[in-house]
């Protein structure tokens, strides 16, 4: 990436004269690349949408958010009953719902339909992607209101900070947490099956198809197939971050065989052992806080506590259901009518499909399809253009600056920028307690999983729930955006792993295999040499 480029040199296209008056924010956590035409339109956009208040454009293929002025929260502690109700709905009625989208999307014969039948199925994606997004806001907000009412009430009789606060629900398990423990069983098995553990090891830097070929190929290692193959339909409906266009682990399981691969390297590592003791660690601070209170104090922040509890585990698990399976599972829709496009000479390829815009795809389906194999060639070359460049930071109206920015938001995007003035030290977002050290090793993407080795520091620009096996094997956690209740953050403290979020250019200034020293409680990385 060059320095950031000047508004003046990235030329704007407003499909709405009027959406120039808005200030347009890009989101580096979410969307940190360039994102194809049909991923924007079928993908963020509607899902966007569903939220209510948020905007989604698209600006020379990277994607920016219009956020509204957010009324103030009303003053007073949330009542508990509320979280308590979201908890019940996520479990009752939102999960139900969701699962039936996954199964459409699984299990519907799309190669049986006719081209109209096909283009009612992209405008039935809009339609889901878009109530999916309303879901997802019904989902969260009780998480955030339990997250906050727990902070606020540790807050005024102890004086304690977000860590402190958040230490008293860590250690509960999520489905990022559980993907994570899959992995470890997996090696645990290929240990006990030497030819599986052999041909894992030899085939390391073949494409992930031959190494399943390989494998199947020997009949001793058939358990670790079939069993790694059960992981693939449970947690493989996932990619690196949100492009509609990117292969899912069910596609290519390259990172998850990268993922088992380290596992084996770590023969002593117990994950179980792992997660109790975060669960012990959580139940003495629980004690040790509860023993500082006053009775009164004590029976509030009991209640709050499993409040709490009761939507932890919400953030992570709303991303495997809403965000990933539901996400990228119609990808079986898309490329099935790309492949249709290809047979009939309209594209060359059906992954050139993801280049057109919704509208296009859909007229392409219906017979309306000149020069379409062209236009995509032409957008792939853009959008490799465009990649190279750092976008600005906003378009549209410049935005207006408070001399007091409610803090809220901070907690889950961390966009305060932290300097120190000590040489050799980054700061940025205390996430995640403790001290970690080890060789930096900084990720692009989640597909160079491949490069990272126990002990190493993932030091990258976001994270999303897929990232999540390497926090096992990480000893600390470094990344360029995130707060406090971040994805990030929120795993690296069920991992009890060290993390600092929000780390202005870190991926810069830090170089792949530099020794540093991350203290995940003062928000402080030291590179030592």
């Amino acid at each position: 990436m060059t320095t950031e480029t000047k508004v003046t040199e990235f030329p704007l296209h407003w499909e709405n004269p009027a959406a120039a008056n808005l200030t347009w924010r890009f989101d580096p956590m979410h969307t940190p690349d360039v994102t194809t035409p049909l991923s924007f339109d079928l993908y963020m956009e509607p899902f966007i949408r569903g939220f209510g208040m948020l905007r989604l454009c698209q600006q020379n293929y990277y994607v920016y958010m219009h956020q509204p002025a957010m009324p103030p929260s009303a003053p007073g502690p949330v009542p508990l009953d509320a979280i308590h109700a979201g908890a019940r709905r996520w479990r009752e009625e939102i999960i139900p719902e969701v699962r039936a989208f996954d199964q459409h999307f699984l299990t519907t014969d799309f190669d049986s339909m006719s081209a109209e039948e096909l283009a009612a199925e992209l405008d039935r994606l809009a339609d889901v992607r878009v109530r999916c997004g309303q879901l997802h806001t019904m989902a969260t907000l009780p998480w955030w209101m339990g997250m906050m009412s727990l902070i606020e009430t540790v807050r005024e009789p102890t004086g304690g900070d977000d860590l402190a606060a958040l230490r008293l629900v860590q250690g509960y398990g999520n489905k990022s947490v559980e993907a994570g423990e899959r992995l470890w069983q997996l090696s645990r098995l290929a240990e006990s099956i030497p030819e599986a553990r052999y041909k894992l090891l030899a085939l390391a830097d073949a494409p992930a198809d031959k190494q399943l070929a390989a494998l199947a190929e020997k009949p001793a290692a058939q358990p670790f197939v079939e069993e790694f193959r059960s992981f693939l339909d449970e947690f493989g409906w996932r990619s690196g971050l949100f492009e509609f266009s990117a292969p899912t682990w069910c596609e290519d399981p390259a990172v998850p065989l990268d993922q088992i691969r380290a596992f084996l390297a770590m023969p002593d590592y117990d994950f179980p052992a792992e997660q109790r003791k975060q669960a012990e660690e959580r139940e003495r601070y629980v004690s040790e806080t509860m023993e500082r209170l006053e009775p009164d104090q004590r029976n509030r922040l009991q209640a709050v506590i499993e409040a709490a509890v009761d939507v932890a585990s919400i953030l992570e698990d709303h991303n495997y259901y809403i965000d990933q399976r539901v996400g990228v599972l119609p990808r079986r829709l898309v490329l099935d009518a790309g492949r249709r496009l290809t047979s009939a000479g309209t594209l060359d390829d059906a992954t050139d499909v993801f280049y057109l815009r919704r509208d296009e795809l859909r007229s392409a389906l219906l017979g309306s399809s000149e020069g379409l194999a062209a236009l995509a060639e032409d957008r792939r070359k853009e959008m490799a253009r465009w990649a190279q460049v750092r976008p600005p930071q906003t378009v549209g109206a410049p935005p207006v600056e408070t001399a007091t920015e409610d803090e809220d938001p901070d907690r889950f995007w961390g966009t305060h920028k932290l300097r120190s003035d000590r040489p050799g030290e980054l700061k940025g977002n205390a996430a995640s307690a403790g001290v970690g050290r080890g060789p930096a090793r900084v990720l692009a993407t989640l597909n160079e999983a491949g490069r990272f080795q126990p002990g190493d520091v993932l030091v990258t620009r976001t994270t999303m729930p897929p990232w999540t096996p390497l926090f096992a094997v990480a000893s600390a956690v470094v990344t360029e955006t995130g707060g406090i209740l971040s994805h990030a953050a929120v795993t690296a403290r069920e991992y009890g792993l060290p993390a600092v979020l929000c780390v202005e250019n870190a991926t810069r200034l830090i170089r792949d295999g530099q020794p540093v020293e991350v203290d995940g409680s003062n928000g402080t990385v030291r590179i030592l040499s």
